[in-house]
């Protein structure tokens, strides 16, 4: 009985996702990044826009929390140029925001308070989550930035940028 649930589970799940990506803020360069992402919380989700939500902003929180380690390590390596230095600096605090304001996201959903106020709030900390990932790739801006400790850190914030962005589509179709 469980096998016939799953598919089921997992065609409503795919319908959702695919109905969030025309309002996304990023441009979905990767759906299977979306797919492979969220898909193992197809089972758990049962159709719910609200539990997908709240799935999609652990996936992004999670991906950025692992960028904002890799971005921790890569500063403290001894081959990277000061204005490298710098720049990785700033993505820590940035991305540090990132993780907080997913954080209080996925909180603020999982409360039994669903009140209008709450979830402007919501969609507020995910945005500024967005454009925190966005930010970080600023101090990367010079043409003297050229290298593969650029290449790396753009390659994360694409990846935590969109899965940011497929959670903002989401949390903003709640309203």
């Amino acid at each position: 009985m469980e096998s016939s649930v799953l598919p089921i589970t997992a065609i409503l799940f795919m319908i959702l996702i695919n109905q969030s990506y025309p309002v996304t803020t990023q441009p979905i360069n990767d759906t299977d990044l979306c797919l492979s992402s969220l898909s193992a919380d197809a089972f758990a989700i049962h159709g719910s826009h609200r539990l997908m939500t709240i799935a999609a902003l652990t996936v992004a929180l999670t991906h950025t929390h692992d960028a904002s380690s890799t971005v921790t390590s890569l500063a403290k390596s001894n081959a990277i140029t000061t204005r490298e230095s710098y720049a990785l600096s700033d993505c820590i605090e940035e991305f540090g925001d990132s993780v907080e304001e997913l954080k209080m996201a996925v909180e603020a959903l999982k409360g039994n308070d669903k009140t209008r106020l709450d979830t402007e709030d919501i969609q507020t900390w995910v945005s500024a989550a967005l454009t925190d990932d966005n930010t970080c790739m600023d101090g990367f801006a010079r043409d003297t930035m050229n290298g593969s400790v650029k290449e790396s850190v753009k390659a994360m914030v694409v990846d935590v940028a969109q899965l940011t962005s497929i959670a903002l589509s989401l949390v903003r179709q709640l309203t």
